[in-house]
């Protein structure tokens, strides 16, 4: 899920973004690749334990093109998405993956589309930014403003965590072993994403 994530700090990691009072309605591109350093994975709980789900980076295209335009310190996304297949989550266990699966209807909607559509509070100079994200799971999109933090040497370095609620998405928490067992509905999604500019 964590891929959007990708975009706002790969986006960050040129000169050329960070040039806040610059306005253009003129759409450029970057490209970026992705370490593999980095990791995505989503967090949850039950009554009796936790779990946690871990995205194959791997799976990511090796370029990320994204499509930006600044305007009034803020920097637009056009058609800047990710697309990751629900299937490269490792849960830890063939029956874990399956009931993730099936929680996600990985049958009927197989990925989950993450569109980074700002980046904002660039005026402040600070490490930590705002992005604004469109999340597409089971069909059901709902938009989040989220911080990324942010730090570079000679990479940049993203990380941040997206709290969400899997009611939002119309999903229903799985129960196991007659009910005794449930899954609370409160995730996090967590990345710490190392990003190289093309």
């Amino acid at each position: 899920m964590i891929r959007i994530f990708l975009f706002f700090i790969l986006v960050c990691s040129g000169p050329q973004f960070l040039d806040y009072n610059y306005n253009s309605n003129e759409t450029k591109e970057s490209v970026v690749v992705l370490s593999s350093e980095s990791f995505l994975r989503i967090k949850g709980k039950t009554n009796v334990s936790s779990f946690e789900c871990q995205f194959d980076m791997s799976a990511i295209s090796e370029v990320i093109k994204i499509n930006y335009r600044t305007l009034d310190n803020k920097i637009k996304f056009e058609d800047t998405k990710l697309v990751l297949p629900n299937v490269e989550f490792n849960c830890g266990g063939k029956a874990i993956n399956k009931d993730f699966n099936k929680l996600l209807n990985t049958a009927e909607h197989p990925k989950i589309t993450l569109k980074l559509k700002e980046i904002s509070n660039l005026e402040s100079h600070s490490q930590t930014l705002t992005a604004t994200i469109e999340i597409t799971i089971s069909n059901v999109t709902r938009q989040y403003k989220m911080p990324i933090n942010l730090a570079q040497d000679q990479d940049l370095h993203v990380n941040g965590v997206l709290p969400l609620n899997i009611n939002d998405f119309n999903l229903e928490a799985p129960t196991k072993m007659l009910g005794m067992v449930k899954v609370s509905p409160q995730i996090e999604i967590q990345f710490s994403l190392k990003m190289l500019e093309s």
